[in-house]
């Protein structure tokens, strides 16, 4: 279930240098032509009065060039859109929406410009099984009442798809966690495992048969007889409200 590193691949569409006009808009055998409006600069130069506004040239755009036949394939963008596969690795013990860096994998940049960076946000599925909390995994397991009274062992599931025998202390009570070290998430950094919480559930019984009944009857009645530490301060607390 947990594997060393995962490998992801992503289908998308980005931008590509164009193969025909080679990032340049221009039709094949012509070329971009300097810009008549700013000659070239990208700019425009206004005065008013004793001030001057340098403003970007409205007809190439602060490019300093136009393209006067456009090539047929980008449209004179230079660019068009492509889909692509991208293999992704998703490192071991990576948590929701962690924000993964692809450097290379963006679009491609102006002027011949390297490409960018491809961010991808992960989202991690919840399980039905474990919740996480960090590097530790909590698994909560049902119990039945008698068991956890007397002690006993179970089996629980792992990250690994492994089963291992657990054993539960006698009187163990519900919602009591046994750690199982080392069974958790790896640390991003490097900083081992966390561990695996097994939270008891004690199970009470709903339907019975009459020897059940009769059995745990009996033992209702030895508990009048013998209270609890706990039950023995309540009953005291109680007693000092009144």
């Amino acid at each position: 279930m947990l594997q060393p590193v995962l490998k992801k691949k992503i289908e998308l569409t980005k931008r590509e240098v164009c193969d025909v006009c080679h990032g340049s808009g221009a039709r094949a055998g012509t070329s971009p032509v300097t810009c008549p409006y700013c000659k070239g600069k990208g700019e425009v130069q206004q005065s008013q009065g004793f001030f001057t506004l340098r403003t970007t040239c409205p007809k190439c755009h602060g490019a300093g060039k136009m393209i006067e036949s456009p090539c047929t394939k980008c449209s004179g963008s230079g660019r068009y859109p492509k889909k692509s596969i991208i293999s992704i690795q998703v490192p071991p013990g990576v948590e929701d929406s962690t924000r993964l860096r692809l450097t290379g994998q963006g679009e491609p940049g102006e002027n011949g410009a390297p490409p960018g960076d491809l961010y991808c946000d992960i989202h991690v599925k919840p399980h039905s099984i474990f919740k996480r909390q960090g590097d530790d995994v909590v698994c909560e397991v049902p119990v039945p009442f008698a068991q956890a009274a007397l002690g006993c062992t179970i089996e629980v599931p792992t990250l690994t798809s492994n089963i291992i025998q657990v054993k539960i202390p006698r009187g163990t009570q519900n919602n009591e966690v046994v750690p199982i070290r080392g069974e958790g998430f790896p640390n991003l950094h490097g900083y081992g495992k966390g561990n695996l919480l097994v939270q008891v559930i004690v199970e009470v019984p709903t339907k019975m048969t009459s020897r059940q009944e009769e059995l745990l009857r009996e033992f209702a009645e030895l508990e009048k007889k013998n209270v609890s530490p706990r039950q023995k301060k309540f009953f005291e607390k109680m007693k000092g409200l009144f």
